[in-house]
C-alpha cells in the first residue's frame, strides 16, 4: 500500500488554512472505508434532521458500488452520530443538497454513515461529491468489477467532471489517498488529467504520474514548474510527489532528474530542490555526477542534498522510498559496500541540521572523495 499519509501531511496545513476548509479535520483512509463499509452507494440527499446525538437523513440510491444491488432506486435511511453538534441545533431540519459517494455500515439500529473526513466535518464533507447523472464514459464499469475499481471509477469521474473540484475530501485524494486503492483505474485518471484543458487538473494529473514513477511525467512536471506558484496547493502536491515518491532509477530518468536539479538558470528553486532530493534518495552511480555538481551550488539546500546522496551511495544504503520510511529501511547498512570506509562513515550525515552545522567540512571531504573515485565509477 502506498504511504499517502506522508504526502497528505505535506499539504494539509495549506489546505486547512483556506477559508473553505476551516476546522480541525483530516481525511479518513480510503482503503479503510472500503473495508469497513457494508454498503457503498451513489445517491443524493436533500434534507436532514438533527437529533440530540445524531443526524438522520435519507439517501435516494442511484448506484450501488458495494453491497445489495436491490437497493438501487430506493431510499435508504441513515444516521450520522459524530456530527450532531456541528450540523445544527437539535430538532432542526438541515437544508442540504448533497450528491455523492457514501460509505455506510450496518448497525443494530440501521445504517450508520462512515464519514470520509474525520473530526469537525460539516455534513457536506462526509461524502465524496459526485455530480448527478451518468458516470463519465471512460470510467464506466461492469457489475462484476472489483470494489476498488468501482470506487476509483466513481471518484475519477467526479474529478474529471470538474464540477466538484474544490472540496477538502477530494483534495486529499489528489494528494495520493486515491493511490491506496491500487486500482488500474487510478493511472488512467492521472493520464487523462495530465492532458486536461484545466491547468490545475494538469498539475494534479502529472503529480499522480510522478508518484507512479512514470518516466515521461518528470518532463511534464518540469514544463509545469514555472506555473506552480499560481496554484499553491496543487503545486505543493506536485513538489511533494516529486520529492517523496519519484524513485525511477533507470539511467534516462536519473539523467532527467539530474538536469532538473543542476539547472542553475531555473529560478524555481523549490522544483530544483525537490528534484535534488529525489536524486539523492536513489543512491545509484548514475546520480553521482549530478550530485557532485551540486556540491558547488550556491543553494545550501542543494548542497545538503548532494552531501546526503553521495554519502548514501558510498556507504551502500538502499533506495529511500516513502513506503520504506516508517521502517527506516533506507537506513539499514549492508554488511559490506564497495566504497565504504571508516572515513566515509565518519563523514556520513543525513539530517539537514547536522549537515548544516558542519557543511564546509562535509563538502571538502565529498569533493575529495569524488575526485578520487569518479574515474573508477566510469565518470
Amino acid at each position: 500500500m502506498r504511504n499517502s499519509r506522508n504526502l497528505w501531511g505535506a499539504i494539509a496545513l495549506c489546505v486547512l488554512a483556506t477559508p473553505a476548509f476551516a476546522g480541525l479535520i483530516a481525511p479518513a483512509s480510503l482503503s479503510g472505508l472500503q473495508q469497513q463499509a457494508d454498503l457503498i452507494i451513489v445517491g443524493g440527499v436533500t434534507s436532514a434532521f438533527s437529533g440530540v446525538s445524531s443526524v438522520s437523513f435519507s439517501i435516494q440510491v442511484d448506484r450501488v458500488v458495494k453491497g445489495d444491488a436491490a437497493v438501487v432506486g430506493s431510499v435508504v435511511p441513515v444516521s450520522w452520530s459524530a456530527g450532531a453538534s456541528r450540523a445544527a441545533t437539535p430538532g432542526q431540519t438541515i437544508a442540504v443538497s448533497c450528491q455523492g459517494l457514501w460509505f455506510l455500515q450496518r448497525s443494530p439500529s440501521g445504517w450508520v454513515l462512515l464519514p470520509v473526513v474525520n473530526g469537525d466535518a460539516s455534513f457536506e464533507q462526509t461524502l465524496f461529491p459526485v455530480p448527478a447523472g451518468s458516470i463519465v464514459s471512460a470510467y464506466a464499469y461492469q457489475a462484476s468489477a472489483s470494489v476498488s475499481d468501482k470506487i476509483a471509477s466513481e471518484i475519477s469521474s467526479s474529478i474529471e467532471s470538474g464540477t466538484v473540484f474544490d472540496s477538502f475530501q477530494l483534495y486529499a485524494l489528489y494528494g495520493g489517498e486515491l493511490d491506496e486503492l491500487q486500482s488500474a483505474v487510478v493511472p488512467l485518471v492521472y493520464q487523462r488529467l495530465s492532458g486536461s484543458a484545466s491547468a490545475r487538473l494538469r498539475v494534479l494529473g502529472v503529480s499522480g504520474l510522478l508518484r507512479g514513477g512514470g518516466g515521461a511525467a518528470l518532463a511534464s512536471a518540469a514544463q509545469l514548474a514555472p506555473t506552480l506558484s499560481a496554484y499553491p496547493v496543487e503545486g505543493g502536491i506536485l513538489l511533494s510527489s516529486l520529492r517523496n515518491y519519484y524513485r525511477t532509477s533507470d539511467a534516462t530518468a536519473v539523467a532527467s532528474l539530474g538536469r532538473a536539479a543542476t539547472d542553475s538558470t531555473d529560478p524555481n528553486s523549490a522544483f530544483r530542490e525537490a528534484a535534488a532530493h529525489a536524486l539523492a534518495a536513489i543512491h545509484t552511480a548514475p546520480a553521482l555526477p549530478y550530485l557532485a555538481a551540486l556540491l558547488d551550488d550556491s543553494d545550501a539546500q542543494l548542497r545538503t542534498e548532494a552531501i546526503r546522496g553521495i554519502g548514501s551511495f558510498a556507504n551502500g544504503l538502499p533506495v529511500q522510498t516513502a513506503a520504506g520510511a516508517p521502517s527506516l529501511a533506507h537506513l539499514q547498512l549492508p554488511t559490506a559496500a564497495p566504497y565504504r570506509t571508516d572515513e566515509t562513515m565518519r563523514n556520513f550525515a543525513l539530517g539537514p541540521g547536522v549537515i548544516g552545522n558542519n557543511q564546509d567540512s562535509y563538502l571538502q571531504f565529498w569533493k575529495q572523495w569524488w575526485s578520487a573515485n569518479h574515474a573508477a565509477l566510469g565518470y
